[in-house]
């Protein structure tokens, strides 16, 4: 059977973890991924309680019956790692944009186990991350070779560096040993109907537009606006006789509705675009920006915050695009980029900016990342 280890998401207020609540299992090995949900700070506080409970048992380690010394409770019960799901995602949100910046190869796995670890996040309204490490203690039975295993993960994340490149490529050679086996929410209650998520990123674009009015009502709109004017038409021609005051009588109601639709109503499809541009801080449609990602020896525009625009030749560009402002990213080519990006005054409107990348960079890599991180933000 061997050593497993289980990521289970529960809600706040429960106790035990059922099998049901588990996300991700690995077989004799830690997943490096979960680890982005740890801050160095979350790392501490569980190594501090895991040693302290090591101390207590550890002279009554020999004794044939130490399993039922309330010592070894104690200790079982330090290895029980929760971390509420509002820290584990800002760390998650910490950890992801440096790494994904310079491991591009690891974001397509890493999307794909995000997909998965929402499904779980949200079936509850206050989760918690629930990681179950003990049986991987049993390789070592030394509490200090165990979390220093931990604490390498942990590290791989907060702090990259180019001698971490031969582990990541391992890793994302082999999904299951990068994330461990996924279990879907899904999968698991089959028999149960399928509930949408409710924090699902836009998958399309919003209609700019109010409620059309019903073609019918145009057509009658149309015909009393023929009736009036030919009624006008008769009556002016009529009384004085004259053409051109029964033609401009004739155009009368329809010039006023001109000017009513121009003065007072509903803008052009356009005008939402002049305001996610104005939103962006620019003047017009932006050109091409060329966003450099050179790695360990430069400046990534993958940020913490955005999508940082760095240099370029149109000065209207934005110096950063914040992560939730965001809604997608695709391919246009091999060293092409198109973002899709949401304005914050209803009716949601989507603005196209294009990006040519260095020609050092693969788009299908930096797309995947750049979704993984708005997932991220999502959840």
């Amino acid at each position: 059977m061997g050593n497993r280890t289980f990521l289970s998401v529960i809600n706040a207020d429960k106790d035990s973890v059922d099998y049901e609540n588990t996300a991700f299992e690995t077989n004799n090995f830690l997943a490096p991924v979960w680890f982005c949900l740890v801050s160095q700070e979350q790392f501490q506080r569980y190594s501090g309680q895991l040693m302290q409970a090591w101390s207590r048992i550890q002279p009554h380690m020999d004794q044939p019956n130490v399993e039922d010394l309330p010592e070894w409770e104690c200790f079982s019960e330090a290895f029980q790692w929760q971390i509420p799901w509002a820290d584990a995602a800002e760390q998650l949100r910490l950890s992801l944009p440096g790494t994904l910046a310079h491991f591009p190869a690891l974001a397509a796995p890493v999307h794909e186990w995000l997909e998965t670890l929402s499904t779980h996040v949200q079936r509850h309204s206050a989760p918690v991350i629930h990681l179950e490490l003990s049986q991987y203690f049993s390789f070592t039975d030394d509490p200090a070779l165990y979390l220093k295993d931990i604490q390498e993960y942990v590290t791989l994340w907060l702090s990259p560096h180019p001698s971490q490149a031969k582990v990541w490529q391992g890793a994302a050679d082999n999904c299951y040993m990068l994330n461990g086996e996924h279990l879907p929410w899904r999968e698991i209650t089959a028999a149960q109907p399928e509930q949408a998520p409710e924090n699902q990123p836009a998958q399309s674009i919003p209609p700019t537009s109010g409620k059309r009015q019903p073609k019918w009502l145009q057509e009658l709109y149309i015909w009393l606006l023929a009736i009036l004017s030919a009624a006008l038409f008769l009556t002016v021609y009529v009384k004085t006789s004259s053409g051109w005051l029964a033609v401009l009588g004739f155009l009368i109601p329809s010039l006023i509705i001109v000017l009513w639709n121009v003065i007072f109503g509903p803008k052009k499809t356009s005008r939402p675009r002049l305001e996610a541009a104005t939103a962006l801080k620019r003047n017009s449609t932006p050109s091409y920006a060329v966003l450099r990602i050179e790695h360990f020896d430069g400046h990534s525009p993958i940020g913490v915050d955005g999508m940082e625009t760095g240099p370029s030749e149109d000065k209207s560009l934005p110096d950063l695009i914040p992560w939730l402002q965001i809604m997608q990213a695709k391919v246009l080519s091999s060293h092409e980029v198109e973002l899709m990006i949401s304005t914050e005054n209803p009716p949601v409107f989507a603005l196209q900016l294009h990006f040519k990348l260095d020609e050092q960079l693969v788009a299908k890599d930096t797309v995947s990342a750049i979704n993984a991180i708005v997932l991220a933000h999502k959840m």
